[in-house]
């Protein structure tokens, strides 16, 4: 009984965990390359986006504000041809980047550190998001590791090394937004990053996903439910 209460237990909180909500998909790159199919685009100008779309076009009320980037152009060096876990991302969406730098390079100042500020996400507790990220500079032969630090109520920093990037991606999972439903993600190099020149980092596409968290009073009602039907089950075979 004890097996069959923590297999049914099991089963619940897995079936929870799954409900999910929109799923949203940015660009972030040059203008004059916009990427369509409910993307939301951000381009050098760092123009906010007050009212972002999810993958079905729906309005969402999340917002974002970026800040920190190279502002004068993008990278372009990107991928058009993304595989693997970056094949969710559209090739218009990869085949640029924003990008920042540890030196004055092309811009006034240096830029170590780019930021993106979330708002308009559930702070209730009550929703989980996952942050999925993709940059890719090709052509290059050193580490240009990126870090992206993500934060809200909970905290997860994540790395992917850009340099000749065609697969993979960098996942932060499991974040809890603040109270006042922001999060924000801090993206600059990371410890493996060899680059010497100027330590470049990237942005090219982000996508975020929502998941229900389970309220414990749920999940013990539906425990109790399918415990009690299993248990008719087995004495009626019995």
């Amino acid at each position: 009984m004890k097996k069959l209460i923590c297999a049914v237990l099991g089963t619940c909180l897995v079936a929870a965990t799954h409900a999910s909500a929109a799923t949203l998909l940015f660009d972030f790159g040059s203008a004059t390359t916009p990427t369509g199919g409910n993307y939301n685009n951000i381009d050098p100008s760092q123009q906010p986006i007050l009212n972002a779309i999810d993958s079905g076009g729906a309005p969402t009320g999340i917002g974002l504000t970026t800040s920190g980037f190279n502002e004068l152009g993008p990278n372009t060096n990107g991928t058009l041809a993304p595989g693997g876990a970056a094949a969710i991302f559209d090739a218009q969406a990869t085949r640029d980047n924003l990008f920042g730098h540890s030196t004055n390079f092309n811009a006034p100042s240096p830029r170590p550190q780019g930021v993106l500020n979330l708002t308009g996400l559930d702070g209730s507790g009550a929703t989980a998001y996952s942050f999925t990220f993709f940059g890719s500079r090709l052509g290059v032969p050193d580490n240009r590791e990126t870090a992206y630090a993500v934060t809200g109520a909970n905290a997860s920093t994540v790395y992917l090394d850009s340099s000749n990037n065609v697969n993979n991606v960098a996942v932060a999972s499991g974040i809890i937004p603040t109270g006042a439903g922001t999060v924000s993600i801090t993206v600059g190099a990371g410890p493996n990053n060899n680059n010497t020149d100027s330590y470049f980092y990237y942005l090219g596409a982000m996508q975020i996903e929502s998941t229900r968290v389970p309220e414990p009073a749920s999940v013990a009602l539906g425990v109790v439910a399918l415990a009690g039907v299993a248990v008719r089950r087995r004495l009626r075979v019995s």
